[in-house]
């Protein structure tokens, strides 16, 4: 009798390789501290990603941080989370530590470019923005991690509508001007 069979899609490790917008839900592995630089209550959300072709690939480190000092900010980036989340109106949240609990294993969508962190150099991905689930599933937009100092790699033609100048000097005429 055979121990196992070989099965590409169970083993550790994965990654997402491309930014994009990912079907998702949150990790056990989430937890609640504090931010370090002001002290105020603060949720590190981790995602697993759930289909498509980097499903089981991770997100880590998207902060919340509660700023007592702007409520209206906070509630504001908490709610846009919860509601992706399928949260439903009028449910009242009593503290950071309640959220926590209850967004464990919700599924969510998130949208993601990469971003080079100012602690290590290092591009990883970061959370730009929260959905709902998307019926169609996860959808990476091409956008590569950077190797270098440069900006993230594409897949997709330069949109640079300067670059077929050839360096020619440009004249605009006074007139032009708005001032």
């Amino acid at each position: 009798m055979a121990l196992f069979t070989v099965d590409s899609n169970n083993t550790f490790g994965k990654s997402v390789q491309e930014a994009g917008r990912y079907n998702v839900k949150v990790l056990d592995s989430s937890k609640y501290t504090n931010a370090k630089s002001s002290g105020n209550e603060m949720l590190v959300l981790d995602y697993e990603v759930l289909d498509g072709a980097y499903a089981g690939g991770r997100v880590l480190y998207d902060n919340f941080v509660w700023n007592p000092d702007n409520v209206e900010q906070s509630e504001k980036r908490f709610n846009t989370l919860l509601v992706a989340a399928g949260v439903n109106d009028g449910t009242v949240i009593n503290s950071v530590k309640d959220i926590l609990r209850g967004i464990i294993n919700k599924q969510l969508n998130i949208n993601t470019e990469w971003q080079q962190s100012d602690f290590n150099g290092k591009w990883n991905l970061n959370v730009k923005g929260y959905d709902k689930l998307d019926s169609e599933g996860s959808k990476p937009n091409g956008e590569k991690r950077p190797q270098d100092g440069s900006q993230p790699a594409t897949n997709q033609m330069n949109n640079n509508p300067f670059a077929a100048s050839g360096n020619a000097p440009i004249d605009i005429d006074d007139s032009q001007l708005p001032f």
